[in-house]
């Protein structure tokens, strides 16, 4: 029997209209595994007067009506109206639950400003500890966020940079477990720094790219016996996240496949700004993996 990978899910909604295009989708995540949504909404603390922990009647109205779409779509629905902080009220919800992934827009509502990757960032991606899935949501000034999902074939072609680290190494085998999910194709990148020796990698340009071939052979190797029928490697010179935009820009993908933390540019993504421009730019959704080290669950 195929293991369901993502089999329960927390959907992170601000209650704006894009996330009831993501809620339109929600029978995408069906294909990861999924058959029930712990639908959540965050009551962020109000420090400027007034209780700002209760739900007022239209957002509660709101989440009702979110639910029904997803049960329509087959899914079990439980919600969940934490009070807190995003980080720390997404984590409380999966651990209660039993979830294996988080998913948010990566824009929303005024109140998550640009959204929890915008200033919330730090809180989410620094202290998530399961999986999470990032939608892309696009603002336009003056109009409502839209949401960029639109229901596609979430596993047609994933694209899975890497830096050979032990967090790349961890992601590598959740691409593993959803190749039977139906993965169609695999794209494995690298981008080989000008600079390699900062990266543990051999000094000479000739040394570094013959080593950085040999570990793309064997990770291409693993997911052809995983069952991808097609998987290609690109070994590109220059800055990751250039070289991850432009790819982006250039491809059709339909899921960016990250692990959070490691070392060279992944540890730069996710401990610096970069992560910010990586998700609002991105055309498509990104499944962001965290270190096995940072799991607290049990």
């Amino acid at each position: 029997m195929m293991r369901p990978i993502f089999d329960r899910v927390v959907m992170a909604t601000d209650l704006s209209p894009a996330w009831d295009q993501i809620v339109a989708c929600g029978g995408e995540l069906r294909q990861l595994g999924c058959s029930g949504v712990i639908l959540t909404y965050v009551i962020t603390p109000n420090f400027f007067g007034g209780s700002g922990e209760s739900l007022p009647p239209p957002a509660a109205s709101r989440l009702a009506d979110q639910r029904r779409v997803l049960s329509d779509q087959g899914l079990e629905v439980i919600i969940e109206t934490p009070i807190g902080l995003p980080g720390r009220s997404l984590n409380g919800v999966a651990q209660k639950y039993g979830a294996s992934l988080i998913v948010i827009g990566s824009h929303g509502k005024s109140r998550w400003r640009e959204g929890v990757l915008g200033t919330i960032s730090g809180a989410v991606l620094h202290n998530i500890q399961f999986p999470l899935l990032v939608l892309p949501v696009r603002v336009t000034r003056g109009q409502e966020p839209d949401c960029l999902w639109h229901c596609t074939e979430l596993l047609s072609h994933l694209l899975f940079p890497t830096d050979f680290s032990q967090t790349a190494a961890e992601a590598m085998c959740y691409l593993e477990l959803l190749a039977p999910r139906g993965v169609a194709r695999v794209t494995l990148l690298h981008a080989l720094m000008t600079t390699p020796r900062e990266l543990g990698q051999p000094e000479h340009p000739v040394e570094a790219a013959a080593v950085a071939r040999n570990f793309l052979d064997l990770l291409q190797g693993r997911l052809e016996a995983a069952g991808v029928p097609e998987v290609q490697t690109r070994l590109v010179v220059g800055h990751p996240v250039p070289v991850i935009l432009e790819f982006l820009r250039t491809n059709d993908i339909s899921l960016l496949v990250l692990g959070t933390q490691g070392k060279g540019f992944i540890g730069e993504i996710f401990l610096g700004s970069v992560a910010h421009n990586i998700s609002r730019f991105a055309p498509c959704p990104i499944l962001l993996i965290p270190p096995a080290d940072r799991d607290d669950r049990a």
